[in-house]
């Protein structure tokens, strides 16, 4: 039974893949969309069947007017629900890495096709391909935006699933729906652990850390100069009949030194402790480069600096993976 399972899961994965190929952005038309009669949709079917049967047998004009009538009706639901699907443009914006534990939030613009008459309407649904968890936006409301998160549990890169957008609109009689991929892969960073921040010199030997002017801690009082800002005068000092003077502070500045994955550690713990160092230095603008076994990143500062090494650490050590 887990075989046949199996089978006819990669069967309709091959199968959807086929029909609805991944893309950023996705207009939805009669190729993409489904539809089929919701449970409220099968309980009205039934009820017209019974008013047909009933109209018969007793010849009474009436209620086979009506059984027509609500027939009809459900016929014109069933177009008027392809026609709201089938004007929808649905892209994807492209999701922000996270650190393992977070919620990373996949952004959906909807838009209608028809930019001259964007005529769309109801609820639009949406939650990610055999999950539960739905979210929603008024169409009515002019809310065309779609938040779906995804909960992460560890470090890597994963290709998102697929997702599944749906509607009831207008009456609820039919369930009108696809699965869309969005060509999308999460960067996933180590979980954060606070540890003390160890630089090593270019040369590798002890640590790359000097006092330089800054505004982090307290370091010392120096003599006041002509010009210098207001605020950083020991007015207290001052005002004790003592000489101007200034405070000076100080921030630990790299002088090009390296992050380096620490030995005798599990290795999950050693890396989110170099995560810690990386996000903690990168706010600070402090120039570092990062030493892995196999790969050595050379110092920088920035965010696309911070990002290339939190990759790094994501996809360890399989440094193949790394997103392009």
């Amino acid at each position: 039974m887990r075989w046949l399972r199996q089978r006819l899961s990669s069967r309709w994965q091959r199968w959807i893949d086929a029909r609805i190929p991944a893309a950023r952005q996705h207009s939805l038309n009669l190729k993409s969309i489904f539809i089929f009669p919701s449970i409220f949709g099968w309980g009205y079917l039934v009820m017209c069947v019974c008013l047909f049967l009933l109209g018969t047998n007793y010849q009474n004009n009436l209620m086979l007017f009506l059984c027509y009538f609500l027939a009809a009706l459900m016929l014109v639901n069933l177009f008027t629900s392809y026609q709201n699907m089938a004007a929808l443009k649905i892209t994807s914006d492209p999701i922000k890495p996270v650190f393992a534990g977070q919620p990373a939030t996949l952004v959906l613009e909807v838009a209608s096709q028809n930019t001259k008459h964007p005529d769309i309407n109801g609820l639009l649904n949406a939650h990610w391909l055999a999950e539960s968890g739905v979210v929603h936006t008024d169409l009515d409301d002019g809310q065309w935006q779609l938040r779906l998160p995804y909960f992460t549990e560890q470090r890597g890169i994963v290709s998102l699933p697929r997702v599944t957008v749906f509607s009831n609109y207008p009456l609820g009689l039919f369930k009108c729906w696809s699965h869309l991929d969005f060509d999308q892969t999460l960067v996933i960073y180590p979980k954060l652990i606070p540890a003390p921040v160890r630089l090593e010199s270019v040369s590798g030997e002890g640590d790359a850390q000097t006092e330089q002017t800054g505004y982090d801690d307290f370091y010392s009082l120096r003599k006041y100069e002509l010009g210098e800002p207001l605020q950083r005068v020991a007015w207290k000092h001052v005002a004790k009949g003592g000489d101007w003077v200034s405070k000076a502070f100080s921030q630990q500045q790299s002088e090009s030194g390296y992050l380096c994955l620490a030995d005798g550690k599990n290795i999950e713990t050693a890396l989110s402790q170099l995560a810690y160092q990386i996000d903690n230095l990168t706010d600070k603008a402090v120039q570092f480069g990062l030493r892995l076994p196999d790969k050595v990143v050379p110092p920088a500062s920035g965010a696309e600096h911070r990002h290339v090494c939190l990759s790094l650490l994501a996809v360890y050590p399989d440094e193949d993976r790394m997103p392009r």
